[in-house]
């Protein structure tokens, strides 16, 4: 499994083809933080938009800039779609306003459960395991 670092937490892709970021390392999200992570994701899938999971549990805030950055940047270039894992109130509330106010142009669906969340986000993938041809 390849990881790296992200200047707000960690991201890497699992055994699927899904990529994801745990957000650890604050509470406050910037656009500064955007721009950088959204540089690293198309760096690391080579360009290749992928499904991802986002948990965004440790997140108590997001400027509007950055939720900009997060919601027209990623839609086509970077994920296919967009699982959200969130746990407090604050990230809930963040989740929602992120959706409402954003409108992602990609699928965007919030979860409390990674199994969930990975679930949904890998209905999205090129090529689904055990995807059989006609």
């Amino acid at each position: 499994m390849r990881q790296v670092d992200t200047p707000i937490g960690e991201m890497w892709l699992d055994e699927h083809g899904v990529r994801w970021h745990r957000i650890t390392k604050q509470e406050r999200i910037t656009a500064e933080d955007a721009d950088a992570v959204q540089r690293i994701a198309a760096e690391f899938t080579d360009g290749e938009p992928a499904p991802a999971v986002v948990d965004i549990r440790a997140v108590s805030y997001a400027g509007r800039e950055a939720r900009d950055t997060f919601g027209d940047a990623f839609g086509s270039n970077v994920e296919t779609a967009t699982a959200l894992i969130v746990g407090s109130s604050a990230s809930v509330t963040m989740a929602k306003a992120f959706i409402q106010l954003t409108k992602p142009d990609r699928p965007v669906e919030v979860f409390t459960s990674e199994a969930k969340a990975l679930e949904w986000a890998m209905r999205f993938l090129a090529d689904p395991p055990g995807a059989t041809d006609p």
